[in-house]
């Protein structure tokens, strides 16, 4: 019951002052993340970068930049105040967006038929990973303008009118499974916003109705599909990939092979240190190294989801920009955390989807890393609030007490030292029983949302 309270949020938010001013559980959970990701890339990459680039080093070593690269974007966007997006993420940030998914397809680099990516030299940049930390931003604004309203239909369904250019965009980019994520991380900040489960399972329904034609009328997507349901049947060609993850996985046992003792990636598999990667993770590490992960996953999602919900339920401090962004951010790790091992062991039909923090790859790393200084600048922002707010309250306190001083007297009941009188507890008690009033919440909340 505490866990779930925890998970939910708590109205009634507490900190301790001699701790940090920043969530230091998450901090630790995203660190140990990128000290897997390290290991799992060593593993599955050593043979593929000996034999393709003569370097087994060489994609640890790519790795190591693109983490360099994510801590420096993520200290820049921890300099920026949530507030700021609340007025910028309106209108001029999702446009910028909109421009920049726009790029790959006038100067783009194709890779297997796909135009996702933009050349920046030392990698190839996805925009469509910088999009969808954009789109939470923006519709966390836009609940945070019209929370109130947000189970009518008129206001349900504007970001989805918002969001048809971008999924027209990522589908001629043939990013079919980022329009998948946002869609999904769209309904469920919408749903926990208010929105109402009726529609939003109306509204899901007739999404889902049109995405369709973009699976049927695409052959490659219908024979992942099939293959998908029988990758035995055809297990040279459409279930290749898919049968080969369900052998490394049954390779890893419950204690694995040992790291780096992987024979799937031997040339079994293609680029086993990017979509597969916990394919090739089970056979090193067994279950015990998949449930590792998975339960790190877990917890960090976690961490976003209560840190969100206390946002939206604090009575002192409510703020639901900072905690739908939060929410969205969780709900995002959440979708491409279950996508990808979903697509490995076979559970859903096989897409290119990163798993958080782990896969190898800059766009995605760098991005989730801007993602989680978000979430941190939120933890921040709140403790130093609420460190605030205790200030006011001792000020305030010290005020009346300084006033009853010099005046003896007020309306509720307090005890007030006075020197010489005889108070309510008998005579030369030393203390006066008076009246005080009670502090003014609603103005301390109100400063606290400045």
């Amino acid at each position: 019951m505490r866990f779930l309270e925890a998970f939910f949020g708590r109205e009634s938010e507490e900190y301790d002052p001699r701790g940090p001013l920043y969530d230091r559980a998450l901090l630790v959970i995203v660190f140990l993340l990128l000290a897997l990701c390290l290991v799992m890339i060593y593993g599955a990459s050593i043979y593929v970068g000996e034999v393709k680039m003569h370097d087994s080093y060489y994609f640890i070593g790519k790795q190591f930049i693109f983490m360099a690269l994510g801590f420096i974007c993520a200290l820049g966007v921890m300099q920026i105040p949530t507030k700021f997006w609340l007025g910028f993420g309106r209108f001029y940030l999702p446009v910028s967006a909109l421009l920049l998914c726009a790029l790959p397809l006038i100067c783009g680099v194709s890779v297997k038929g796909a135009s996702r990516w933009i050349s920046l030299g030392v990698f190839n940049f996805q925009p469509s990973e910088l999009v969808k930390l954009v789109w939470i931003i923006f519709v966390a604004g836009y609940i945070q303008r019209h929370h109130e309203a947000i189970n009518k239909i008129r206001v349900f369904i504007y970001p989805f009118l918002f969001f048809i250019p971008f999924a027209v965009l990522l589908y001629l980019q043939r990013d079919f499974g980022s329009i998948v994520v946002l869609l999904g991380i769209t309904f469920g900040m919408l749903f926990i916003a208010g929105g109402g489960l009726a529609v939003v399972i109306v509204s899901s329904f007739l999404a889902g109705l049109c995405l369709l034609p973009a699976v049927v009328l695409n052959s490659y997507r219908v024979a992942r599909i099939m293959s998908y349901l029988d990758p035995w049947k055809d297990a040279e060609n459409g279930g290749y990939q898919l049968t080969m993850g369900l052998m490394a996985y049954g390779r890893g046992g419950a204690e694995g092979q040992g790291l780096g003792n992987s024979v799937i990636k031997m040339n079994y598999i293609p680029e086993p240190h990017t979509d597969f990667i916990m394919a090739i993770w089970g056979e090193d590490a067994g279950f015990v190294g998949v449930a590792l992960v998975v339960i790190l996953e877990f917890l960090l999602v976690a961490k976003c989801c209560m840190l969100g919900f206390t946002c939206m339920r604090s009575k002192k401090m409510p703020n639901y920009i900072q905690g739908f962004i939060a929410f969205g951010v969780g709900l995002w790790f959440t979708g491409q955390t279950f996508i990808n091992v979903g697509v490995s062991s076979g559970l859903l039909p096989t897409k290119g989807l990163t798993l958080p923090l782990i896969s190898y790859g800059g766009s995605s790393l760098i991005c989730m890393l801007m993602a989680m200084a978000v979430v941190l600048r939120i933890s921040y922002e709140r403790r130093k609030q609420y460190f605030r707010l205790q200030e006011l309250e001792i000020r305030t306190e010290k005020g009346i007490r300084k006033s009853l001083s010099r005046h003896g007297g007020g309306a509720g009941r307090r005890k007030s030292p006075v020197s010489g009188e005889a108070g309510a507890n008998g005579p030369g008690s030393g203390t006066v029983v008076v009246d005080v009033p009670e502090p003014d919440t609603a103005k301390d909340a109100s400063f606290a949302g400045k």
